[in-house]
């Protein structure tokens, strides 16, 4: 994680916004004080998500309660 300063993000504004998009962190100092951290917006990476669908209890016709009753019923 790099740290500047706020004159220093004044003058490279657009460089310091290049290495954001790149991943970077980037921590601003105001007269030796952290006062921001700047990063991208988004995970930097792509997120696996897990296949809720497939996942999914079958109710048949049962109420919810009942199902997560009878789930629970070996942990007592």
């Amino acid at each position: 994680m790099q740290t500047v300063t706020v004159g220093e993000v004044q003058k490279n504004f657009s460089e310091i916004l290049n290495r954001i998009r790149a991943g970077e962190e980037i921590i601003i100092t105001k007269r030796g004080e952290s006062i921001a951290k700047l990063t991208a917006l988004g995970p930097k990476i792509d997120i696996d998500w897990p296949d809720f669908y497939n996942e999914a209890i079958e109710t048949n016709g049962k109420s919810v309660s009942k199902i997560v009753v009878e789930n629970r019923k070996d942990r007592f």
